[in-house]
């Protein structure tokens, strides 16, 4: 089996997906990644998962990987519509979400909802806690006050430092930062209790973009849930240990 590639329209954008589709697939799970980064930062797992004659769904969200970027300012609500109906679309049911940090977000909020097509969901070093982080908040308005400064190529590299010691996956992508400022603002901590599903929470011990007390709050909210944590692991587990990674979240399933 290979992976495969497609794109169809939902709610009036081009959305990008892969998938692998066994004969006689045993569970459905559909992958919602982090801010940033694309379906891509997945396919790691994919050897490891293959063999459990998973249907596996990778989605581009909007603005990140191929899919097309948003023209209005999209907040969590839309991109929560945009998942709600890419799963209507193709016609599944029982889905196992799995989501990583701002793919988290959506997973916390489509689920609190009571979609009745989710059957287990997976946070991993999930978004959607607010804390008083002021030095990200700094970084975050020093980094607009900055953009016109940044545009040449030969600044390049000192922007890429500034992110690097700013230590956030959101803030590379100043096109789309009007769009993180209105999903990050939005605290879901009130909606985890109305979480029903089993949930499975991963989290990296090192983690300091959702640090760990976002998890163990989790795990206290969510009544159906197991915090497993991987220490030494950062913001990506299931990149710094893919193998422990497949084989918790096969337990699990």
């Amino acid at each position: 089996m290979t992976v495969r590639n497609k794109s169809i329209i939902v709610n009036n954008l081009l959305v990008n997906y892969y998938y692998l589709e066994p004969k006689n697939p045993k569970k459905t799970l559909l992958f919602l990644h982090g801010w940033g980064t694309d379906s891509t930062s997945w396919f790691g797992l994919i050897d490891k998962l293959k063999n459990e004659q998973y249907q596996l769904y990778f989605l581009d969200l909007p603005g990140f990987g191929r899919s097309q970027v948003p023209s209005n300012t999209f907040n969590l609500d839309n991109y929560v519509k945009i998942v709600d109906q890419f799963i209507h679309k193709l016609g599944l049911n029982n889905v196992n979400l799995i989501g990583h940090s701002f793919g988290g977000r959506i997973a916390i909020k489509l689920t609190a909802g009571g979609a009745k097509f989710i059957d287990k969901i997976i946070l991993v070093d999930a978004a959607g806690i607010n804390s008083p982080n002021s030095i990200k908040k700094i970084a975050l308005l020093l980094a607009k006050m900055i953009k016109p400064f940044f545009t040449p190529d030969f600044m390049q590299p000192l922007r890429k430092k500034l992110y690097f010691l700013i230590g956030s996956e959101y803030l590379d992508h100043f096109e789309l930062s009007k769009i993180f400022s209105r999903v990050v603002s939005e605290n879901l901590t009130p909606l985890l209790p109305r979480i029903k599903n089993q949930t499975l929470i991963v989290w990296g011990s090192r983690d300091t973009t959702t640090p760990i007390y976002y998890a163990e709050l989790m795990k206290k909210l969510i009544k159906r849930s197991k915090l497993v944590i991987f220490e030494g692991a950062g913001h990506f587990p299931f990149i710094d240990d893919p193998g422990r990674f497949a084989t918790e979240f096969i337990k699990f399933l």
